[in-house]
């Protein structure tokens, strides 16, 4: 194990190493992108173990499992011994673990469920219904009342004050709002349901009222790291502090340039106010740059420079200098992609289609290009689609292992007995009701097979129960039992049983790694698995920038740079928003390696039957020419200069900047770059 110690110098550049060899204290990764943060974890990890920390107190925290166990693996690998006793995982997935053990200090049950979005939303129709606000036109609909509630959630803002910051068009119904706000709450207890903030907000709420149950936890964890710290909430910032009283070793990653998620209740402020949070923060930049060539690190530099408030750090290639990304202003006809025929020049020059993407702000931005492909016959896929568990086939399995985990559920109970023929809502309400009474799985069971419409198959569905109810069962043994009963049904609730029955199995596949099932549901419905494309296929890939993020691919278009989209309209209204839009675009740009196209149209929107200029996105009017290489087009047949080598401009390798180069300081203006610190690679 000493041996692989010596294997550090040679494999990490000297920020990484600092990183990776710090002491004991508050650390901040300033990680740019495509600096190999995850690299630096990794090794941090192993580091720790090396010195001799147990690895069952260190805690990894990152925003999907998936990247937990990923990190994890690699550590495994480079030291080979086995680190399962380290805890990684989403601060929501550590938030269940601690409800579910100790969630009873604070009046939880023992076996909370987690309630996705869709089912939250569910039971909001109901309850304004049941209220009559259904009936006033000036009402929020149930999935806005819904994502109003988990945005002051997460800002942890008293609900009215929210109301009056988030949606001030709703402030005279704050009176009417509040009791529903209330019956959500309530219906949630009654049914022993969590959702995703619940998960934050009960930690803290028992942190707060039992506080030797936070210390123990962090006497318990010596070493506490986050990954993704620019996508922290505040809520989570508060768990971190938590975790962290006992000793004070903290070691957060991110970049303040990359924080995109605002609208999920993100707060960039904890990473930019990192140092003032921990006075004694060391701080460590990652500048050196493996992914993308200077030329597109030099426009994201600028891009980014523009920034009201930022850590100040600027990428370098560790790749060749590259050629200048290209800005396309294009004509546009009726149908006529933005960008299809760069994409498949590009192909023909050797781009497989798997590395080359189409990055957009917004998911119907595409609409007009995927018709194209799809009547050309060029392979595509579209990220940021329809997840696993939002299949109604699945949704159906998993209300099953829903129910004989916590009885509770009504929503589960109703729409397992939808599924049975000759069984209205009305009485199924009434079937519910009577076993939301019942204390017991066997009552529950008898109640089922002596009620007297429909049988046989309330006593079929009685039976199968009874089997999952009898003893502790996995995950996969228990959806197999569910699979058995529910595979006579598929054919008659869907039109395509054929097709479901993959994803079914998929489901069966990801659940055999589990041993709880409490931990299975939480994980699955936290984190869904993405219904995406097999590795290794040949399509082109299609994305929005949110969902392209952590990404890269050889050649990169950027497509509807223009106001109104990117940035979005509502965006230009908030200035925090439009700080945000400009590091979305900044994403966008550092997922390219080599090759670099932004494009927008000069006509594009059609109002009352005619079409209107576009202007062009004010992050790329504001950009230098000496960065960009920009391009109006003036003829139908323009796109073919895209395949068409652009003028090649070298920038420096080790600075970012050439020296003459024309450049533009938000501060101090234009100006011309005469001289350069030497830069480098050490260690």
């Amino acid at each position: 194990m000493t041996g692989k110690t010596n294997t550090y110098q040679k494999d990490l550049n000297a920020a990484q190493l600092e990183a990776v060899q710090a002491p004991d204290g508050p650390s901040l990764i300033i990680a740019g992108a495509g600096s190999g943060k995850t690299r630096t974890l990794v090794y941090r990890v192993a580091w720790l173990v090396e010195q001799g920390i147990e690895p069952g107190r260190i805690l990894l925290l990152t925003f999907t499992r998936k990247a937990a166990q990923e990190m994890l693996n690699r550590v495994e690998a480079m030291l080979g011994i086995s680190c399962r006793e380290i805890s990684g995982g989403t601060f929501h997935s550590l938030g269940y673990r601690i409800l579910r053990r100790q969630g009873g200090l604070i009046g939880l049950s023992g076996h909370p469920t987690v309630m996705d979005r869709p089912d939250a939303v569910e039971v909001m129709g109901r309850l304004i219904k049941a209220q009559g606000l259904d009936r006033q036109s000036e009402a929020p609909g149930r999935k806005d009342l819904v994502e109003l509630i988990s945005r002051i959630n997460n800002r942890d803002l008293d609900f009215e004050q929210g109301i009056r910051v988030f949606a001030p068009q709703w402030e005279n119904l704050i009176p009417r709002l509040n009791p529903l706000r209330q019956a959500f709450e309530d219906y949630k207890r009654q049914h022993s349901l969590l959702d995703y903030d619940d998960l934050l907000l009960y930690t803290l709420k028992l942190f707060a009222d039992h506080p030797e149950v936070a210390r123990t936890l962090s006497d318990h964890y010596q070493y506490v790291m986050v990954d993704e710290y620019q996508d922290t909430n505040l809520l989570q910032a508060r768990m971190v502090q938590a975790l962290i009283q006992a000793h004070g070793n903290l070691m957060v990653v991110g970049d303040d340039s990359q924080s995109i998620y605002g609208f999920r209740g993100a707060r960039v402020k904890n990473i930019l106010e990192f140092p003032k949070s921990f006075p004694r923060a060391r701080v460590i930049k990652l500048e050196e740059n493996y992914r993308s060539s200077q030329a597109i690190l030099t426009l994201a530099n600028t891009v980014i420079s523009f920034a009201a408030q930022r850590h100040s750090k600027c990428l370098r290639a560790h790749n060749p200098a590259g050629e200048i990304p290209r800005c396309i202003e294009l004509p546009m006809r009726k149908g006529s992609p933005s960008c299809r025929q760069p994409t498949e020049g590009l192909q023909k020059k050797g781009f497989p289609w798997s590395e080359t993407a189409v990055l957009f702000r917004a998911g119907h931005h595409s609409f007009n290009l995927e018709i194209h492909l799809q009547k050309n016959g060029i392979p595509f896929v579209k990220y940021g689609g329809r997840k696993l568990t939002e299949g109604a086939h699945i949704k159906d399995l998993l209300a099953y292992l829903k129910v004989a985990q916590n009885p509770l559920e009504a929503l589960s109970w109703e729409r397992i007995l939808r599924h049975l023929e000759g069984l209205g809502p009305k009485r199924a309400g009434q079937i519910v009701n009577g076993l939301l009474e019942l204390p017991e799985w066997d009552s529950r069971i008898r109640f089922l097979r002596e009620y007297p419409r429909p049988q046989p198959q309330l006593g079929l569905l009685g039976e199968m129960l009874n089997l999952l109810s009898q003893e502790p069962r996995s995950p996969s043994d228990a959806l197999e039992i569910i699979w058995e009963y529910y595979r006579p049904l598929l054919p008659r609730l869907f039109e395509d049983p054929e097709y479901r029955k993959k994803d079914i199995e998929e489901l069966l596949r990801v659940s055999s790694v589990y041993t709880e099932v409490d931990e299975f549901l939480g994980d699955l419905l936290l984190e869904t698995p993405d219904r995406g494309a097999e590795s290794g296929q040949e399509r082109l890939v299609l994305s929005t920038v949110h969902s392209a993020k952590g990404l890269e691919w050889r050649a990169v278009f950027v497509i509807w740079l223009t106001e109104g989209r990117f940035p979005s309209t509502h965006a230009r209204e908030s200035q925090e928003e439009l700080e945000e839009e400009r590091r979305l675009l900044y994403v966008a740009i550092t997922r390219a390696k080599e090759k670099l196209f932004l494009t927008y149209p000069l006509q594009g929107s059609e109002r009352g039957g005619g079409w209107q200029r576009n202007d062009a996105s004010r992050f790329i009017a504001q950009l230098p020419e000496e960065i960009l290489c920009r391009q109006t087009s003036m003829r139908e047949n323009v796109p073919r200069a895209f395949q068409a080598e652009p003028p090649r401009r070298l920038v420096r390798e080790d600075g970012g900047y050439p020296v003459g180069l024309k450049v533009y300081h938000p501060l101090f203006g234009s100006g011309i770059v005469e001289e350069l610190p030497r830069t480098g690679r050490s260690g």
